[in-house]
Formats: structure tokens, sequence, C-alpha cells
């Protein structure tokens, strides 16, 4: 693992945040004890724990990813723009909790679960760029973390009738396209491609979000959203057309 050689202070940066991962996960599900009972609480901290374990695991794995983009030199610490997208990670799991408290009529921890992971999602870069912290490792795992979110949170929205089920697919797509052909481009060219964001891919993710985020909370307000939906099912097919045609492109550009 890349932890056991790599400096004392980022090592200490990745273990304060696990540990802190973990307290938060404790007394979040204290509060979930208090609202939805024992059963729920016990299964939502054990699968908050086993998803929180995985997330820290891979990243222990890729620490000395932590180089910044500009210096080129290692970090002392993870930075908030990766914990942050880490954080978002986490939050795949809660949506899903969100989405099931939500089909009993609680509908006020999917919408303040995704409204605030959807805002890390325009944080992290905002913090990245502002305080010169891009690293190799955000590069990689922001858009990753990305799409294991909104694609969870478009397919709990369906399973309980929220969304579409065919939005879902398409949003599931939109972001693994993007995964698959990075694989299968390492795989037959022997390295992998350069990430970068794209016009497309931000109005892309901000079209998801925002039908996604809209659905959810009209649903909460009991608002007719079936009304509006298909302006913003429209704009989540052009945005994401226009993310797959630039991925593409992008991909043939570097073979």
């Amino acid at each position: 693992m890349q932890i056991f050689g790599l400096n004392d202070e980022l090592r200490a940066s990745w273990l304060r945040f696990t540990v802190a991962g973990i307290i938060g996960i404790a007394l979040a599900g204290l509060a979930v004890f208090r609202a939805f009972g024992f059963t729920d609480a016990i299964w939502f901290v054990g699968t908050s724990l086993v998803g929180w374990g995985v997330l820290m695991f891979d990243l222990a794995l890729h620490l000395g990813l932590m180089v910044n983009l500009e210096s080129g030199e290692l970090q002392q610490s993870l930075g908030w723009p990766n914990r942050l997208t880490e954080l978002r990670g986490l939050a795949a799991v809660w949506v899903a909790w969100g989405a099931h408290w939500a089909s009993g009529g609680a509908y006020l921890p999917l919408v303040l679960v995704f409204g605030l992971a959807a805002f890390t999602d325009l944080l992290d870069g905002w913090l990245a760029r502002r305080r010169h912290a891009s690293t190799r490792w955000g590069r990689l795992y922001d858009p990753f973390m990305d799409g294991l979110f909104f694609s969870v949170a478009a397919i709990s929205l369906a399973v309980i009738g929220i969304l579409p089920q065919w939005l879902a697919a398409l949003v599931t797509l939109r972001y693994a396209f993007p995964i698959v052909g990075g694989i299968t481009f390492l795989l037959i060219r022997r390295r992998t491609l350069r990430v970068r964001h794209t016009p497309w891919g931000r109005a892309s993710s901000a079209g998801i979000a925002l039908t996604v985020f809209a659905a959810a909370a009209a649903a909460a307000l009991g608002l007719p959203f079936h009304v509006i939906a298909p302006l913003f099912y429209l704009a989540v097919g052009i945005t994401a057309l226009g993310a797959f045609v630039t991925i593409l492109i992008k991909g043939i550009e570097q073979i």
C-alpha cells in the first residue's frame, strides 16, 4: 500500500480524515435512531461504515496520486477539495437511504443529503482552483465520485417512482461511458486517458443535479413536477449527448 511509503504528514492526514468519518457516521446514526428507530439505525451505520471503509482503503492505496498539478510535488495533507470529493462518495450511500425514507413519506433527509452533496461538487472544484490545490487524484476521482453519487441518486429515485426508469438508465450510462472507455483504452494502449473537465460534461452534471433535486423537492412539497419535467428531461438528454460526443472526440484524439 502506498500509504506506508509516504511522508508522515500525509499518512496522519489520511488517518484523521478516516477517524473523523467514523465519528460522523456514528453521530448520523444517532440521528437516524431518534427519527426512524433502532433497526434502520443499525443498518444505516453498518452500510455507511462498509462504504467508508472501501473509500478509505482505496484512498490509502492511491495516496501517491496526491501530487499537486501546478508544483508537481506530493502534498502534505489530503486537502479540502479531495476530502469533499470523498464525502460525495459516502453520500451515495446516504442518498439511497434518503430515498428509502422518502418512500415512507419522510423527504427531508433525501433533499438535505442530495442538496449538500451536490453543493460539494461545486465547492471542491472552486477550492482547488482558488487554493491552487488541484491534484492528480482529484482529476481522476472527482468525475468517478460524481458518477457514483448521481447514478445512485437517480436509480434510487426511480425505484420509488419519483423519476422515470429510462432517465436513471441514461444518467448511469452517461457516467459509466467514460469509465468503461478509459478502462478499454488502458487495456488496448497500455496507458491512461488524459482526463479533463469539459463544458458539455459540466453542463450535463448540472442538468442531472438540477433534475434530481427538483424532482425530490417537488415530491417533498407535493408540487406537480410532471408539468415541467419534460423541460428538465430534455436538458439532461441534450447535455448528455453533448458529453458523449465530446468524450468520443477526446478519446479518438488520444489514440
